[in-house]
């Protein structure tokens, strides 16, 4: 039996890192994946737009870091964690520094945030809670016991309220919170091991993808009910263990859900809740982007968190996708895009190599290709601990802005 110990936040906050204006940047956290792998302490790396430059780095204080997620209409972001950290850290993306501590449960790994940025919400992984904090006072509002080892959440506005979905990965169960009371009303039974979920744009859907079961559940956001269960398809082979992250169309008419251990893309049609085709994709098939204006509107660009290359996707509205290119790159891995102001760029981040790449969503060819953020990216084994995100911010105003997925 291994016990483990709450991890209190540090004493003072960091300043480590300068001023740099309000240029254009670009965030990544170095090491912040496979947090097994994550020895000694780790950075936020500030680089330049042009994708070549590190101006500054700034110190993360807390042990293990995985997400850096900027908080909707505020400059600031938040720095989540694995165990044994019990705490989520602030980051002013003004003052390029950590500038503060919130207590929260065991293992803080993802996190969202309701639709004004007001309030956070985190899957505390290793103490089976949700903690909601407030971003304005930077305090621990709540927390609410949930199932086992909870891994993403997910914000919902639904005809009966605000809900937080939760998926609890040891329980195969969701949970739903009441956003506002912070107190649990339902228990939903979905397949073997959830691990990660999608929301219609509209709130009105989810799906729950199943990694111990390779099944999709759809739940009505209204009713909380499973109104259909669907298996993903696939050859498993264990080269790489099974993570799903399912991603609607804008439309709202096709679920893809990156099967890792398949490398393809399970495209499901979700009036019918059934596979309609399987799309190959690289090793460890991951999470799908979709650019809702810019050169590369219609597409879709799909990571590949073990292989050399980006997949591309061309959407045909209700009839099902097809492959339009691949993007490949230098360094292994990709796993999380972010754009740049008018979509006409994206910056993809490469876990195992240790480096991030710029795309031309123009040409959709690679720009910058794969800029190291740490040493040991060449040759690197499936798991190496690299920067989990590569997230381009811009001010206007004196507000920083970005593009990425609302979760």
């Amino acid at each position: 039996m291994v016990a483990l110990g709450l991890v209190p936040a540090p004493s003072g906050a960091s300043r480590a890192g300068p001023a740099s204006g309000l240029a254009p940047r670009l965030y990544t956290v170095m090491p912040s994946s496979e947090a097994d792998e994550i020895t000694g302490p780790s950075t936020v790396e500030i680089f330049a737009p042009s994708g070549d430059d590190l101006p500054t780095t700034a110190a993360v204080e807390g042990l293990n870091p995985h997400h850096f997620a900027p908080v909707p209409g505020r400059n600031i972001a938040l720095i989540s964690h694995f165990s044994p950290a019990a705490f989520v850290e602030v980051f002013s993306l003004r003052k390029n520094a950590v500038v503060d501590t919130i207590p929260t449960g065991l293992g803080p790994r993802h996190l969202t945030f309701n639709r004004r940025g007001t309030v956070a919400y985190t899957a505390n992984h290793d103490s089976d809670s949700v903690s909601a904090l407030d971003t304005r006072s930077r305090r621990l509002i709540g927390t609410v016991p949930v199932g086992h080892e909870p891994n993403f959440v997910a914000y919902a506005r639904t005809p009966h309220g605000p809900r937080v979905f939760v998926c609890n990965n040891g329980a195969d169960t969701l949970t739903v919170i009441d956003a506002r009371k912070l107190r649990v009303i339902r228990t939903i039974r979905v397949g073997e091991g959830p691990f990660d979920m999608a929301m219609t744009h509209h709130d009105r859907l989810m799906a729950s993808a199943n990694a111990g079961d390779n099944t999709v559940s759809f739940v009505d956001t209204k009713t909380l009910r499973v109104i259909g269960t669907t298996p993903i398809g696939g050859v498993h082979a264990p080269v790489v263990p099974q993570k799903l992250h399912p991603r609607f169309t804008p439309n709202g008419r096709w679920l893809f859900v990156g099967n890792q251990d398949a490398s393809v893309i399970s495209v499901i049609d979700v009036p019918r809740r059934r596979l309609r085709k399987l799309i190959p994709a690289g090793l460890g098939a991951d999470i799908a982007f979709f650019p809702p204006r810019g050169p590369a509107k219609g597409y879709a660009l799909v990571t590949n968190r073990y292989d050399y290359f980006v997949s591309v996707l061309r959407l045909h509205g209700d009839r099902p996708p097809t492959p339009a290119t691949r993007i490949p790159y230098r360094l292994l891995g990709s796993h999380y895009i972010s754009f740049d102001r008018r979509y006409r760029r994206a910056f993809v981040s490469q876990r195992p190599g240790r480096a991030f790449s710029v795309l031309d969503l123009q040409t959709l060819t690679n720009a910058v290709d794969s800029v190291p953020v740490a040493p040991g990216g060449e040759g690197a084994p499936l798991h190496q601990s690299g920067p989990d995100q590569a997230i381009f911010v811009w001010f206007r105003h004196g507000q920083a802005r970005w593009h990425i997925e609302e979760r």
